[in-house]
Order: structure tokens, then C-alpha cells, then sequence
């Protein structure tokens, strides 16, 4: 179970006491992401992630930072993605009241500092670099790009090495006083602490943040789809890196369980259809997967695997064949159980993590502004039927609605465009 206090400012706090942990962990979440910028400015929510570790009014370096975190023996990071970034330290309970403060203090003192500014811009390039150097990262971009295009939800998280190079400190500077406000902010705590004392202590410490609206907010998503969708990205690689699938729903949509049951019927473990076809019967990929990722105003039900370069058309057959019997013949009641007692004890087995409870909390609080419990998530995940995977694969699985999105040696459209009018 968990408590969300808000305050008049809009700042959320969530707790969720745990039993059974020595642990706590504080994430601080931001509403903001690469979908809140413009052009001109894409990849500053990314990099101004970064520049909160390099010295604030209380911690003025980076190393006061990085030692007070190693002191903890903490484990601690940052990320950001296009809704969303946030900031955790988890470490023993008895730095619950330090972590706080820390997390508090690079979150709203930050100094900005121009010398670390241009310090840290080759860094991030370089992690573009390596991004871009690492295809089981870089088919992903090139996925979104493919479904999105040329708007926000099609860009690169990171930015582009030509802007990352322009931005100034007062971009810094007008970004982060115009979106890291209270009523943009939630700070959840999990772990083994005291609740009411962990409210107080977090309400003293973030409870002057700038009430204020973010001034910054995403366009609306043109999702549409005309026809079948195909992206080659040439590169020389030992493997080709496929990426299959189609547009799905929205994280606030009523059927987005529905299409998790059905992303991990088709790829989420061993026994799953995609897995057994291409792996296990067919010896074409060591890694195969299905997943059905929700945004707040988007989502999308995708394979990935990475194959031999001879094998590609071979493995992208198979898997059309897979995600069309979806459409065609109801799943067993058997599988459909094994199914859900998988996704059941994969996510209990995940929970018993303090970092995971609070990921867990803080993406739903974030992108639905209603984070559910772990038994109410288990009963609609419970309530899915064969009829209603049947339905949801026949609206989400057509033709007219495909995607490839592929790494690797292949330049030639033809080949590929004739196998994926094949579904």
C-alpha cells in the first residue's frame, strides 16, 4: 500500500512503507522530457539531468556530490526519457534523512555552473556516441523515429550533437526555472521508514519549490498511419537488429492491460510464442522479445531480435506469422493462465525491491496521475479473457498498420517491403 499527500503547491509526496528491507529509496520525478522541447533546445531535459550532480549552493563541486553518495555506499543515478526525469539515491534506512536532503538540494540548488556546462558537453556526446555505437540501444531511436517522424515523440531523447553544442546557461537556466516547479514534481519514498515522520521531513525540505505552472508543455501527437512503415539504418554490424510491430495504447486507455497480456503472451518469457517460434523451433536469434510500452498519449506492441544477417527475412516471416495467428485463433484458457501466473510472479518477484516499488509507483503517478495498487494492476490483468485478446489483436494487428525498423548491412527496400505485405 501507499499514502500521496498533496500540497497546496501541487507537490506530490507518496510513501510506501515496506516490511521485511533494510533499504529505502527516494526517487524524485520531474514531469518533464525531450517531448517538452522545441528544436532549438532538443536534449536539454537530458543534459540538465546531468548538470544537477556538478555542484550546488550547499555541495559546490561535483566531487562533494559523488563523495557523499559513495559515503552512503548508496546506489544512485538519473534518467531521463520523453515524459518524464527523475533522480534516486537508494541506500541503507539510516541515510533516509540524508538522501532526502541531498536529493532536495541538487533539485532545487543547482548551480548551473557555465565552466561545468562545457565541461559536460563532450560528455554527452560521447554517451550519444556510445548510444549510437551500441544497436540494441540505437534500433530503439530509430523504432520511434519510424512511428513518430519529424515531431517530439519521434526524436532522440539525448538531442543532436549540433544543438548539445549551441545550448547556453541560460537555457539551463529558463528550462529549469520554468519546469522544475511543485505542481510538476512528485517525490516518492519506499523502503523501511516511518511514515508520518518521512512526510514531514520531505515537506520541510521540498515544500518551498516554486508554486508555479510549467511554463513548457508537449504538443499533442500526430499518431496516424497511412500504410505499411519501414526504416533501414545502414551499419555495419555482426547482427542485424529487428524491430517489428504497431501502434497500441495510451497508458490512461482502457484496454492497455489487455495488450500487456498480449505483448507478454507473444515474447515475455520462455514459453512465449515468439521465443519458442524463433529461438527454440526455428534457431534463428538468442535474443527474441514482445513488449507493449504506454506512454501518456501513445504506445506501441513491438518484437525485437537480433539475427544472423542471412536469416532476417526468414525471422521477420516468422514473426508475422505469429502476431497473424493472434488474430485468428482464441488462445487456450491453459496458456492464457500460465500467462498471467508469469506476469503475477515476475512482478512480485521485482517488488521486493525498494528502487522497484518506487519506479513502480512514480511512472503510474507520473503518467497517469493515478498510480494503482499491485492488487488492483493483478485484477485487470486477472479480468483479461481470450475473447478480449482475440478483439484487441484484430484492432491492433493489420496490415495497413506495420512497422520495421531495422539495423545492420541491408540498404535494399524491395525485399522487405514484399514480405511485409505478406501479413
Amino acid at each position: 500500500m501507499f499514502k500521496k499527500t498533496t500540497l497546496e503547491s501541487g507537490l506530490r509526496i507518496i510513501t510506501a512503507p515496506m516490511v521485511g528491507t533494510n533499504t529505502v529509496t527516494v526517487l524524485v520525478l520531474c514531469g518533464t522530457g525531450s517531448d517538452y522541447e522545441a528544436r532549438e533546445i532538443g536534449g536539454i531535459s537530458h543534459f540538465l539531468e546531468h548538470m544537477f550532480f556538478k555542484g550546488t549552493k550547499n555541495r559546490p563541486t561535483p566531487d562533494e556530490i559523488k563523495h557523499e553518495l559513495d559515503g552512503m555506499g548508496s546506489i544512485s543515478n538519473a534518467f531521463t526519457s520523453h515524459e518524464i526525469t527523475g533522480y534516486h539515491i537508494k541506500a541503507a534506512k539510516t541515510y533516509l534523512d540524508q538522501s532526502l536532503d541531498l536529493l532536495a538540494d541538487i533539485y532545487k540548488n543547482s548551480l548551473l555552473a557555465e565552466e561545468e556546462i562545457n565541461r559536460e558537453r563532450q560528455v554527452i556526446i560521447e554517451e550519444m556516441h556510445k548510444d549510437r555505437d551500441t544497436p540494441t540501444l540505437f534500433v530503439w531511436w530509430v523504432w520511434e523515429r519510424l512511428l513518430y517522424g519529424d515531431q517530439p515523440a519521434g526524436w532522440d531523447v539525448i538531442g543532436e550533437e549540433k544543438v548539445i553544442r549551441a545550448l547556453s546557461r541560460d537555457d539551463f537556466a529558463n528550462y529549469f526555472t520554468h519546469q522544475y516547479v511543485a505542481s510538476n514534481t512528485a517525490i516518492v519514498i519506499a523502503g523501511n521508514f516511518d511514515q508520518d515522520a518521512t512526510v514531514a521531513r520531505a515537506r520541510e525540505l521540498f515544500g518551498d519549490l516554486r508554486s508555479a505552472s510549467p511554463m513548457r508543455t508537449k504538443p499533442a501527437v500526430r499518431d496516424t498511419q497511412n500504410g505499411i512503415g519501414l526504416d533501414l539504418e545502414y551499419k555495419e554490424t555482426d547482427q542485424t537488429h529487428i524491430t517489428l510491430g504497431f501502434r497500441g495504447y495510451d497508458a490512461n486507455h482502457p484496454k492497455r492491460y489487455i495488450a500487456e497480456v498480449l505483448a507478454a503472451l507473444l515474447g515475455g518469457s520462455w514459453s512465449a510464442r515468439m521465443w519458442d517460434r524463433i529461438r527454440d523451433k526455428l534457431g534463428l536469434a538468442y535474443t527474441v522479445m514482445t513488449a507493449h510500452e504506454s506512454y501518456s498519449n501513445r504506445g506501441y506492441l513491438v518484437t525485437y531480435a537480433g539475427v544472423d544477417h542471412a536469416n532476417v527475412e526468414k525471422t521477420i516471416r516468422a514473426a508475422l506469422e505469429e502476431y497473424k495467428r493472434m488474430t485468428v485463433e482464441p488462445v487456450s484458457a491453459a496458456e492464457l493462465k500460465r500467462v498471467k501466473d508469469y506476469m503475477r510472479g515476475t512482478t512480485l518477484i521485482g517488488l521486493e525491491q525498494s528502487n522497484a516499488v518506487a519506479n513502480f509507483i512514480g511512472g503510474e503517478e507520473m503518467l497517469t496521475g493515478k498510480p494503482q495498487t499491485i492488487d488492483e494492476v493483478f485484477a485487470k490483468i486477472d479480468a483479461v479473457t481470450p475473447e478480449d485478446i482475440l478483439a484487441v489483436s484484430r484492432e491492433m494487428i493489420r496490415p495497413e498498420a506495420l512497422n520495421l525498423a531495422m539495423i545492420g548491412p541491408a540498404r535494399d527496400r524491395a525485399p522487405f517491403e514484399r514480405i511485409l505485405k505478406e501479413l
